[in-house]
């Protein structure tokens, strides 16, 4: 499991790379955007109360309530390294027996992320952003600890809709 190194002390050995980048991307969203997005979630409560389905209702509540806190909220930023006991997320360590693989998707100007892959079930999938790092020298560092998932070529259909719907 992950360690937080607020609470314990601990050495992570030579930090082979490190760099920060935002918690979310902040989206410019056009006044457009806002009303398909407002008739949409319209729409969708209006069906979910026709056909009595409470539970999507409160759902589509919820998730309306939760994206316009987000909205109001700051993107923090977020410190990554490597190291050689494991990866560093703001302080928190994943040792390198706990993480499955990785893959690198860098397409300039569109995505440019490397996904961790854990083995427990309960991690989810970690994007981290490259920013401005150069993924051949990210990638040769990371195949001396953990292996490569080379199927993978394009990015997970979750992050590459979020994107393209500005979510």
């Amino acid at each position: 499991m992950p360690v937080d190194l607020n609470q314990e002390q601990r050495d992570l050995g030579k930090i082979l790379s490190q760099w920060s980048f935002p918690e979310f991307v902040k989206y410019k969203r056009s006044r457009r955007w806002y009303a398909v997005a407002i008739l949409i979630t319209a729409v969708l409560l209006i069906y979910a109360l026709v056909t009595s389905n409470i539970l999507f209702a409160t759902i589509i509540i919820i998730a309306s309530i939760i994206f316009v806190l987000n909205e109001k909220r700051e993107s923090k930023t977020i410190h990554f390294k490597i190291s050689e006991e494991g990866i560093v997320v703001d302080n928190v360590l994943y040792e390198w027996p706990e993480i499955k693989n990785f893959w690198i998707i860098y397409e300039p100007d569109k995505v440019k992320n490397i996904y961790f892959e854990f083995k427990s079930l309960l991690l989810p999938r970690l994007p981290i952003p490259l920013q401005d790092q150069d993924p051949v020298a990210i990638r040769e560092i990371l195949l001396d600890y953990i292996d490569e998932d080379i199927d993978r070529e394009g990015e997970p259909i979750s992050d590459g809709l979020g994107r393209m719907l500005k979510l």
